[in-house]
């Protein structure tokens, strides 16, 4: 298995850190295993912590809002996470304790690392050089879900403006 301060450095939000606040970030972290096919995360449940994938394979779906009938869907598969990709989720949560927006299996036996929000909290007022580089990055990452958003928001309106309008 890969040393987890390897896996801590290929993750995005943790690609500034220094070795010893990569360690920092470890000490704060627990380890979790999820067998395949077992939820690790329930949309509309509170978030309080960001999950660091070491192993294994995910799959991030969201409830549909409108079903017609019993033949359509329920969810939608938004994306498939692999752990050698060097992937967390659950980032939002470190910011504040609303609902998940997702809900996120395991496709495989998962080992992955918990931040807890109020670890992370700590870790960054202890570390302030550390949490700047944290936050920095944290931002980065929600600025690119939210320009992502806007495109589909944009994709689905004119899609929805030809189909009503043809």
């Amino acid at each position: 298995m890969i040393p987890q301060a390897d896996i801590i450095k290929k993750i995005f939000l943790f690609h500034d850190l220094e070795e010893n606040e990569i360690q920092q970030i470890l000490d704060r972290t627990r380890p979790r295993n999820f067998p395949a096919g077992d939820p690790i995360l329930q949309e509309g449940e509170t978030g309080e912590s960001l999950f660091i994938m070491c192993q294994g394979e995910v799959e991030i779906t969201k409830a549909l809002t409108l079903v017609l009938d019993e033949d359509t869907p329920k969810e939608k598969v938004m994306i498939r996470l692999k752990a050698e990709d060097g992937v967390c989720f659950g980032e939002m949560a470190l910011l504040e304790n609303e609902a998940r927006s997702a809900t996120v299996t395991a496709l495989s036996d998962c080992s992955l690392l918990e931040l807890q929000q109020q670890d992370f909290l700590a870790l960054i007022r202890e570390n302030p050089q550390m949490g700047l580089k944290i936050m920095l990055r944290l931002a980065q990452l929600l600025s690119g879900y939210l320009r992502k958003s806007n495109q589909d928001v944009i994709k689905l309106t004119t899609a929805l403006a030809i189909a009503l309008g043809g």
